[in-house]
């Protein structure tokens, strides 16, 4: 059984691994299978679970061995499929709750005893950063037998690793229309069902850009924008939630150290995320095309990863935001005088709704 149990490992890793924004994790623990007149943790347990961190509740497929001692069977081997909801928060471990529903199979089952049977199961835990996206892990689960005559409820005390599965694709571009001219001066309604078309904005003192009620003034009316005191150098949807924008972040000459009055850009773009938690976020680094290319793309990668690890430290989940760095290759100056060098040494961040209100 065990064999079987470390033969799942490497099927499932090459399966997702092409899967963006995932996680394998590792756990060991022990399980208390009969509660009713105490908990008795005596079973050591062995566990894989996969999950995709792309949703508000991420989902989470969680394959258990069991090893029984001095009970009537050899062993339970589970499978559950789970939610989980992470809690944001400004420190280096994230709490978590989760629920779901599985299936136990017993090894040497016996009738009105101890059987296989369905069941579901809540838990919590807290999640602990280690660096490069990969965490450690505390989580206790409370397990309800559903259908079974004899068999006891079961809680499993677990520790373990998660690995990330992390292979950034690039994200389209966001659509960006002018709006027509009108030839009368005639205010059109805008319809609540009918959000209005993308605006760009790219003026950093938020100028006025409507008529209507638009209190950050990004081009959306208050009563449709979902996104509200959206920055002004963000360019916005139809939702008046933001979908790119250049940060204004300064880093030493050839380093990946962020300059520490640039961190109060950080700090604001850290706020805004954790006020508007429904994207995901993608931070892209880019240079001029002074040195060579590889390191070039080293060095844009180094620096946009330095600003996601900011941000985490400043609260945001590291399951919505990766770094990408693109080197010399999207400029959007001339490389051959310093103002155009300047303007390609940049840092974008990029945001996806996977879900609209």
């Amino acid at each position: 059984m065990r064999r079987k149990i470390l033969c799942i490992f490497p099927l499932i890793s090459f399966l997702y691994a092409t899967t963006p924004e995932s996680e394998i994790g590792i756990n060991i623990g022990m399980a208390s299978t009969k509660n009713k007149h105490g908990s008795n943790f005596e079973n050591s347990t062995f566990g894989l679970s996969y999950q995709d961190s792309r949703y508000v509740v991420s989902p989470r497929i969680d394959i258990e061995y069991v090893d029984l001692k001095r009970e009537e069977a050899r062993a339970l081997m589970k499978v559950s499929l789970n939610g989980v909801y992470e809690y944001e928060n400004r420190t280096a471990s994230s709490p978590y709750i989760l629920g779901g529903i599985g299936y136990e199979k017993v090894d040497g089952e016996k009738k009105d005893i101890i059987e296989s049977h369905a069941f579901i199961q809540a838990g919590v835990g807290v999640r602990m950063d280690i660096e490069e996206g990969y965490t450690a892990k505390i989580e206790g689960r409370f397990l309800q037998i559903l259908g079974g005559n004899n068999e006891e409820n079961e809680a499993i005390v677990t520790g373990g690793l998660t690995i990330p599965l992390s292979f950034p694709t690039a994200l389209p571009k966001p659509i960006i229309r002018k709006l027509p001219q009108r030839r009368v001066e005639i205010i059109k309604p805008i319809l609540i069902h009918e959000p209005p078309k993308i605006f760009n904005s790219n003026n950093n003192e938020c100028s006025i850009k409507i008529s209507l009620p638009d209190f950050d003034r990004d081009g959306v009316e208050d009563r449709l924008d979902q996104c509200p005191d959206t920055p002004c150098n963000f360019s916005v949807d139809g939702y008046g939630c933001p979908v790119k924008a250049t940060l204004k972040i300064h880093f030493a000459t050839n380093s990946s150290d962020i300059r520490g009055y640039s961190m109060v850009k950080v700090a604001e773009f850290a706020n805004f995320l954790l006020k508007n938690r429904g994207s995901m976020i993608t931070i892209i680094g880019h240079t001029d095309s002074f040195g060579s290319s590889a390191l070039n793309r080293k060095l844009s990668y180094s620096r946009a990863n330095a600003v996601v690890l900011a941000l985490v430290d400043k609260g945001v989940s590291p399951s919505r935001i990766h770094a990408v760095g693109r080197g010399e290759s999207e400029p959007i100056a001339s490389n051959n005088s310093e103002e155009g060098r300047a303007k390609n040494r940049r840092i974008e961040a990029i945001l996806t709704y996977l879900k609209r209100k």
